[in-house]
């Protein structure tokens, strides 16, 4: 796919932007009835959770009152504006989310669907739209089939798919800009080329076979630590002795709560055991750390390049209450197959909601 970021206005890559939307709704007409619904993600469960009316939506999702207000509201406008398929999509806001803001002496319309507040200029044409509206939803994924359980997936969404009326504002994700195709300097690619090689060879020198289970479970965890202290993989080596440090503060936090000497004796051995395990794959995974840390560079690259020709603001609150200025979450690009990459900026956006958990 790398091929498809050049400057060439041939490509059939898109790329959407990863809106931070809450919550996520699967709406459409239902291929069997032909009834109108809408429902969360729990649409793939076992049982799924199909809301055709609002006594379904009080039936599968009372318990969360806040979720089963805007599931009601999607079920209520959203038939104004989608023809036919299902589609799933982000809510934005709803009217009473709107607020109006003035920062740095701009005045700004402003809601907060999860972890970013969004902020459009409030006389925009854009503002206006949405000050009018009475939800505001993207769609990033369109399904079609012959019914709920049987749905192919397609992220080709165009919001002139979509009626539009005074009561919805509602969009596509694909990335807009006023600039045109954004496209990688011959510099820039060949520098993400590079980095990309560079995590295949490593790749290869791993023996994935060797590391366990519970290697890979804790390896995932100790990187979450590192981003919860908002800092990343940045020397493997290093990494690997920190990843060790911690693992045995954990095994010692552990056995400190065992009440009997024989229970933390038998403990102890299983954590030392545990321990020479880890320090005999060494290499495996100081190369897996490496490997993360390459592939993290260069999809810094993507990100970068994108964020640096979006206009719309947005915002981190910080843990004062204050406002930081912020980039999206990230960006979603999708070839001509349906085939998806997705570049998030796990350091800040985990962080926050780490921070915000």
């Amino acid at each position: 796919m790398l091929a498809s970021f050049g400057n060439s206005q041939k490509s059939k890559t898109f790329v959407t932007v990863k809106w931070d939307g809450s919550p996520s709704i699967i709406t459409g007409i239902d291929p069997s009835t032909k009834k109108f619904f809408v429902s969360t993600k729990s649409i793939e469960n076992n049982t799924p959770k199909i809301n055709y009316t609002d006594e379904d939506i009080d039936k599968n999702h009372g318990h969360a009152p806040g979720l089963a207000k805007k599931l009601k509201e999607a079920l209520k406008y959203l038939p104004q504006v989608i023809k036919d398929s299902v589609y799933q999509g982000d809510f934005l806001f709803s009217q009473e989310d709107l607020q109006m803001q003035n920062i740095e002496g701009e005045d700004l319309i402003t809601f907060k669907p999860n972890t970013i507040t969004y902020a459009i200029p409030a006389h925009s044409g854009l503002g206006q739209r949405i000050k009018r509206s009475k939800i505001g939803v993207i769609f990033h994924t369109k399904y079609t089939g012959i019914s709920l359980q049987n749905l192919k997936r397609n992220s080709d969404v165009n919001y002139t798919e979509f009626n539009i009326t005074p009561d919805v504002f509602v969009d596509d994700a694909k990335f807009k800009d006023a600039s045109g195709v954004v496209g990688f300097t011959r510099n820039e690619r060949s520098k993400i080329e590079k980095l990309i090689q560079k995590a295949g060879s490593i790749g290869k020198k791993i023996k994935w076979d060797e590391i366990s289970d519970s290697v890979y479970e804790h390896l995932n965890i100790f990187i979450n630590s590192l981003i919860r202290e908002g800092k990343f993989v940045e020397d493997s080596t290093q990494e690997f002795e920190q990843f060790v440090e911690w693992l045995t503060q954990k095994g010692q936090t552990a056995i400190s709560k065992l009440k009997t000497e024989k229970s933390k004796q038998a403990k102890q051995q299983v954590l030392d055991e545990y321990i020479n395990k880890v320090r005999s794959n060494q290499l495996n995974i100081i190369n897996l750390l490496e490997l993360t840390m390459k592939l993290e560079q260069a999809k810094k690259f993507f990100i970068q390049k994108y964020n640096s020709v979006v206009s719309a603001k947005q915002f981190i609150t910080q843990p004062d209450g204050s406002l930081k200025v912020t980039n999206p979450e990230g960006y979603v690009a999708v070839d001509e197959v349906g085939n998806m990459v997705k570049f998030i900026d796990r350091l800040e956006f985990s962080t926050a909601n780490f921070r915000r958990d």
